[in-house]
């Protein structure tokens, strides 16, 4: 095989191995947010309780935040999670309560919250175009795998690769620093104009997931989900090919 093809079918196999990554990405999502992203494990694991009752009499711009109780801040997050999830619809009626009395005490979210919010919904929107697009770039290759017209690369060679890949990037994610490297992305993401960095005197919904430090946590998770979830989509895929080549029958050669 001369230089030429061979860049050519490491470049479809990189296509390949990276839709598959992103589906596998995609699904976790999907999967984690089901759930809430282990909010209510991870708020007794960041002890979000002493985090409320410390910063919510600090805020300038809503009371008596420390008045709920953790079963409230698990709704109010809940919520959050579900109108990301739904155009941003929602957010702007969040009202948390008083965990002795049941009362409303205020609307959870001010204008700038709502706003950066709303381009969280818009890059999960995205997200789901990318997840599509890759699933159709994915069962594509699998399908061409199977006609024989791209050589399948092996699955030993795509978990080694995909391996090399994730631990290049999470060590360069521990030498810039995983909170520069959270920051660069939202500067990156959002609009200029756009608020996305509050502090917690400023922001109940910051203090309710105790940012950056519960990203982290969710990050963690949806690696732990995305790999496996890879893993057994290639594997699956590879075998699959593998079957049915097997089951063709042989082409007689010409003459």
């Amino acid at each position: 095989m001369n230089h030429a093809k061979r860049t050519l079918q490491y470049l479809q196999w990189a296509i390949y191995s990276l839709s598959g990554l992103v589906c596998a990405f995609f699904l976790s999502w999907v999967i984690l947010a089901s759930v809430d992203f282990a909010y209510p494990v991870l708020h007794e694991l960041l002890d979000i309780t002493e985090h409320t009752e410390r910063f919510g009499p600090q805020n300038r711009y809503r009371d008596d935040f420390e008045l709920t109780n953790q079963a409230e801040r698990e709704r109010l997050f809940s919520e959050i999670v579900t109108a990301i999830h739904n155009d941003g619809k929602g957010l702007d009626s969040l009202v948390y309560h008083d965990a002795n009395t049941g009362e409303s005490i205020a609307t959870l979210l001010h204008r700038a919250e709502i706003i950066h919010l709303t381009d969280v919904a818009i890059l999960i929107n995205v997200l789901y175009w990318v997840a599509l697009i890759a699933a159709i770039l994915w069962v594509t290759f699998v399908c061409l795998f199977a006609k024989q017209t791209f050589h399948i690369p092996t699955f030993k060679q795509q978990i080694t690769a995909t391996l090399i890949l994730v631990t290049v990037c999470t060590i360069l994610v521990l030498i810039i620093g995983p909170v520069k490297v959270f920051y660069a992305f939202h500067d990156w993401i959002f609009p200029a104009n756009h608020q996305w960095f509050f502090y917690y005197q400023e922001s109940l919904m910051t203090i309710l997931m105790k940012a950056p430090y519960l990203f982290g946590y969710i990050a963690i998770l949806l690696l732990a989900l995305t790999l496996p979830l890879f893993t057994v989509a290639q594997l699956t895929a590879y075998k699959w090919v593998l079957g049915y080549n097997a089951s063709q029958p042989a082409q007689a050669e010409p003459n």
